[in-house]
């Protein structure tokens, strides 16, 4: 996709660096992030949503637009050797996909219903950029909506890196085959074995970005399903690490 008018950063957006957890994991949340936020939402109307074949995203996938890539590089590369460490004078690569939360609970698997990372990476730096409107948490009947940062009880690990995945893939294994039947909802503050400890609260065109190796998950409950972008749980979902060498 890539016949999409230019997005244009907002040079007057709001930021705040949070540390999540007693490890201190960065989570930065800037408010505002573009000043024409209607063109994305314009690009997912027309866009072709599809169930991802290789992921366990609760709803439906379709590809970015290359303006918004583009932008996003762009804007945020100089906040990412500051609040994360990574080093500003190697390549990075930037991937992603648009994003709309439409499985009920009932419709997804166990390990879908608990908190996850999605790399054990600490230099993959994952964004999510809220674009779906009406769905604020004071909207939504006193019901948390964004995304969540746990703590998973037993090992006390808020981050889960190549040196600890082993052990947290065994507890979490255990856990899941004790409890996964009677998992009836989707995450939520009293997710059996895990602590909420940090939550981003869900506002239009908010963009957060934090280390995907820490432990997270949106919170679905009281949000609207629809596979409408219009409508929808809509967000652009993205990856930005290091290039690996040609």
């Amino acid at each position: 996709m890539s016949d999409m008018p230019a997005l244009h950063i907002n040079k007057k957006a709001r930021m705040e660096m949070r540390r999540v957890g007693r490890e201190g994991h960065p989570l930065l949340i800037i408010d505002d992030v573009i000043t024409n936020p209607e063109v994305l939402i314009e690009a997912a109307a027309t866009a072709d949503f599809t169930a991802p074949a290789h992921t366990r995203y609760p709803g439906l996938n379709a590809p970015l637009p290359d303006a918004y890539s583009q932008a996003m590089v762009h804007a945020v590369t100089p906040l990412l050797q500051r609040g994360f460490g990574l080093p500003f004078d190697k390549p990075k690569r930037f991937f992603g996909f648009f994003a709309l939360a439409t499985a009920g609970p009932e419709e997804l698997e166990p390990i879908q219903k608990v908190p996850h990372h999605d790399s054990p990476d600490p230099f993959r730096i994952a964004l999510v950029h809220y674009l779906c409107q009406g769905q604020d948490s004071a909207r939504v009947a006193n019901q948390k909506q964004g995304t969540a940062f746990f703590r998973h009880k037993a090992t006390g690990f808020e981050g889960v890196d190549g040196r600890r995945r082993e052990e947290y893939v065994r507890h979490a294994t255990l856990e899941l085959e004790a409890v996964g039947g009677g998992l009836d909802r989707h995450v939520n503050d009293e997710t059996p074995n895990y602590e909420l400890i940090e939550f981003a609260e869900l506002r239009f065109n908010r963009l957060i970005l934090y280390r995907s190796h820490v432990l997270h998950s949106g919170l679905l409950e009281g949000a609207n399903l629809s596979a409408d972008p219009a409508v929808g749980r809509l967000t652009a979902n993205s990856f930005v690490d290091i290039a690996p060498p040609a």
